[in-house]
């Protein structure tokens, strides 16, 4: 393929991948605790300078990159703003840090907090039915008619209807991943990550009841992030109808002689 037909097809590829994450984001605006994704792209080598042949680079290619390449997808874990909802069972997490939830097979990690509970009594993530794991690994029974207290530091009582007195019930198993390169993005707010790489969270991780962690996008952002996409994109194929127009001219040139 011709170099710049090459390039420009790259181009486009990789700004409709942009495209797609952008979209993505925009669409997650009002989800709670979405965190924003950014494709992230490089320029890479010719491929004959990658084998370590770079005497097979055409004559006038050198110096010349190979092309751009769609190295990953970085989420940014940045701390979303709090909005207070009042509600006993909305938790917000304020600080580096993750709850725990099972779906009874696989655990997954969430700065979520929506909560509530299930006909079992157990207190469960409500877009997921996903349950709550405790600091003993076990999942959290809420008592018939009570309401829930929990303190910053992620303890669980359950207040008595009655009498109004709390009953300790659990602590929320709160996890924190120093290298989080190694969250894996499960939908839009679970992750996954090797046992290795997680650790108990520290005294920096407070909760706060009452409160829900919003979305980390900003849509003015994301919506110029959109244009500018789609502009570069246009200007790729507009690049490549160029050069096949020239192309043609140029085969029916040297065919007339």
């Amino acid at each position: 393929m011709l170099y710049g037909l090459y390039q420009s097809a790259v181009g486009a590829d990789l700004q409709a991948l942009k495209m797609e994450t952008v979209s993505n984001n925009i669409a997650n605006a009002g989800t709670s605790t979405f965190k924003r994704d950014l494709a992230i792209f490089a320029v890479r080598q010719q491929q004959a300078e990658i084998d370590g042949h770079p005497e097979h680079i055409p004559p006038g290619m050198e110096g010349h990159p190979g092309s751009a390449i769609a190295v990953d997808t970085f989420t940014d874990f940045s701390q979303g703003p709090l909005a207070e909802t009042g509600a006993a069972l909305d938790v917000a997490l304020l600080g580096p840090g993750f709850f725990k939830v099972t779906d009874g097979e696989n655990d997954f990690l969430t700065r979520r907090g929506t909560f509530t509970v299930n006909a079992d009594s157990r207190l469960v993530e409500s877009d997921t039915g996903y349950e709550v794991v405790d600091d003993r690994g076990e999942p959290v029974i809420v008592p018939p008619g009570s309401t829930l207290q929990i303190l910053e530091d992620g303890s669980i009582s359950a207040v008595d209807p009655v009498t109004g007195l709390p009953l300790p019930l659990a602590k929320f198993e709160l996890l924190q991943v120093d290298d989080l390169n190694q969250l894996e993005k499960q939908g839009d707010s679970l992750y996954v990550a090797p046992e290795s790489a997680q650790r108990l969270a520290g005294p920096d991780l407070r909760v706060r009841q009452g409160y829900l962690e919003q979305s980390t996008v900003k849509p003015v952002h994301e919506m110029l992030s959109m244009i500018q996409t789609s502009r570069a994109f246009e200007a790729n194929m507009n690049l490549i109808q160029h050069q096949e127009h020239t192309l043609g001219q140029l085969l029916q040139a040297v065919g007339g002689r």
